[in-house]
């Protein structure tokens, strides 16, 4: 269980990293970072394929399998969004938004690519059961479609030749990107957490728990400011007096 809660601080501490120290790196030079994380990635699959022990790759094989890495760097891409319009965080995270999603997308390849492979053959009949197993997987499917079109539509070669409310419709698709992860990770590690197969599955459904009540609970403090705030951008342009004082209507003929 330590080894586990250890894993996931130091992924939560990467991701801090990359996304405010690193912020303008990253911004400047993101082929670099998306390198670095094809070569974890790559790492982790040969291992997997292999199998060969090599002394100091087993922290970066722990947390692949896990998917923290993966996740952490989507939920502060998530998380940006959450965050008030003028705040510090914001402003910084804002910018590299795209390049954060780029960079877990890659990440996550790993983990569906050691997965997904051992459930295919055995499709027809994890879906005959019906079980936990055969939606997590659908849930799985689903989520790594979604993954690939927004992280697609991140780079900028394809970002700026679309029509920008057009892009940013199919980024709305984010938010439901983020319940199917959740649902996914709660029919899987759940399950194990709560049948008790493994002290790291609790660890897991805790962290995931926590973040994503964290998430929830500033995406709906911020909605309701919003909310609050356009009331009172209404309110205060119902009340401006109409003439040659009100901006708005400043030039016209009278």
């Amino acid at each position: 269980m330590l080894s586990d809660i250890l894993s996931a601080l130091v992924c939560m501490t990467v991701t801090l990293l990359v996304s405010f120290p690193l912020a303008g790196p990253l911004k400047r030079h993101p082929w670099a970072f998306y390198l670095a994380a094809g070569a974890v990635t790559a790492v982790y699959l040969w291992y997997r394929q292999t199998g060969t022990y090599v002394p100091g790759i087993q922290f970066i094989i722990d947390t692949m399998q896990k998917g923290y890495l993966a996740s952490f760097f989507l939920m502060i891409v998530m998380f940006t969004g959450a965050l008030d319009e003028d705040s510090t965080a914001r402003r910084t995270l804002q910018p590299i938004r795209a390049e954060l999603s780029i960079v877990s997308f890659i990440l996550v390849i790993g983990h569906v690519a050691a997965f997904l492979p051992a459930y295919l053959p055995h499709l027809s009949r994890v879906l005959s059961t019906h079980s936990y197993v055969a939606v997590s997987l659908a849930l799985a499917l689903a989520l790594t479609a979604l993954y690939a079109l927004l992280s697609l539509l991140s780079l900028r070669a394809l970002r700026h030749r679309m029509p920008y409310r057009v892009w940013k419709g199919i980024q709305r698709l984010a938010y439901l990107m983020v319940v199917l992860l959740y649902l996914h990770i709660l029919l899987t590690v759940g399950h194990a957490a709560v049948t008790g197969k493994t002290d790291d599955a609790k660890v897991a459904m805790v962290v995931y728990t926590l973040v994503g009540l964290s998430y929830l609970f500033l995406r709906t403090r911020k909605s309701l400011r919003d909310k609050k705030r356009r009331a009172a951008e209404r309110s205060q342009a119902a009340r401006e007096p109409l003439g040659a004082d009100n901006p708005k209507l400043a030039g016209r003929p009278r």
